[in-house]
């Protein structure tokens, strides 16, 4: 009896704490995305005031003070290198196109400018998709999201393939590599199970929708392979050439 006791403790406690993580994964977006609509709402539009208050003072001090007219210039300059960084950051905070037109413009976006931003090749297979509920969306962005960014901090591969696919009652999605893989799944030294980042954190958002995440890993490459299941749809994605970001 005492055993029976404890090992349902335990169980609860498991629940629990699989619960408890799945609340920080959901709190985590919701505040990704209230960081990313303030960086854009609010800072965003300080520095565009700020390039426009530059501009008047550049034609105020035109042909009077040469020094100071190129100061102006290299200042506007860098006011529209931060106006760009500041919004490539709130786009990866959390891209609006994920909100807009959905997983794959977004996915397509995302994946466009991590190849510039890290010099990865990064070939992306996907089928079509309408729109999918709004958690399972952010769910599969995430899982790209991290699977590419653990592919740049760890694999050293300069090749990746992202495979997306749909079935009548789940989506699927590879994330495969060419460089170093690890034996040591699920062993704590392993960086890349840090929650956020880390295989952990990718099973905590699969197993919220009774998912599956399988990890195969040689040393040819590393490829994490998920299936969630849609139960339910949402309308039909918008056309997503005119919602790309510059």
């Amino acid at each position: 009896m005492r055993v029976q006791q404890r090992t349902a403790e335990l169980e609860r406690e498991r629940r629990e704490v699989q619960e408890l993580s799945s609340q920080l994964l959901q709190a985590q977006d919701r505040e990704r995305r209230r960081i990313s609509r303030e960086l854009h709402d609010s800072t965003g539009q300080l520095l565009v005031t700020l390039t426009m208050n530059l501009a008047r003072l550049k034609s105020e001090q035109a042909w009077s003070n040469p020094d100071a007219d190129n100061l102006i210039d290299d200042t506007t300059g860098i006011v529209d290198e931060m106006s760009r960084q500041l919004r490539t950051m709130s786009y990866l905070l959390h891209p609006p196109l994920l909100d807009e037109a959905g997983l794959l413009s977004a996915v397509k976006w995302y994946v466009n400018g991590f190849s510039s931003r890290s010099s990865i090749e990064v070939n992306l297979e996907c089928s079509e998709l309408g729109r999918l509920p709004e958690e399972i969306e952010i769910t599969l962005f995430r899982l790209i999201q991290e699977s590419l960014t653990n592919i740049h901090r760890h694999s050293g591969s300069k090749t990746a393939v992202v495979r997306l696919g749909q079935k009548s009652d789940s989506v699927t999605l590879e994330v495969a590599d060419q460089g170093q893989g690890f034996t040591t799944a699920g062993q704590p030294g392993d960086p890349r199970l840090r929650m956020g980042v880390g295989i952990a954190g990718m099973r905590e958002r699969v197993r919220r929708f009774g998912g599956t995440l399988d990890i195969s890993s040689s040393a040819a490459g590393t490829t994490p392979s998920s299936s969630i299941g849609t139960p339910t749809r949402r309308t039909p994605a918008y056309p997503a050439a005119a919602l790309i970001p510059g």
